[in-house]
């Protein structure tokens, strides 16, 4: 998980952004949230908050099992740097 104990606390935002820098792929919602110890719903809120500010960009895709979909996130041009 992600955090140092002593350090700023980041903000989950901050902790998504970092989370997608670090792993240089694009993640799932699902991977996201494992990822921080977070809720599915929680990380899903997030990154859509994000992708509304031009920080992140998804797309979505068949699920590999079952109905539905999957949504895979990257980070925006500009967080790349």
């Amino acid at each position: 998980m992600y955090g140092v104990k002593g350090e700023r606390r980041l903000s989950i935002d901050e902790l998504t952004l970092k989370v997608l820098k670090d792993n240089k792929k694009p993640m799932t919602t699902y991977e996201i949230a494992k990822k921080l110890g977070i809720s599915w719903s929680t990380a899903n809120i997030h990154c859509h908050k994000l992708k509304a500010e031009g920080r992140l960009v998804s797309k979505e895709e068949p699920a590999r099992l079952g109905m539905g979909k999957r949504v895979l996130w990257w980070l925006g041009s500009e967080e790349d740097e």
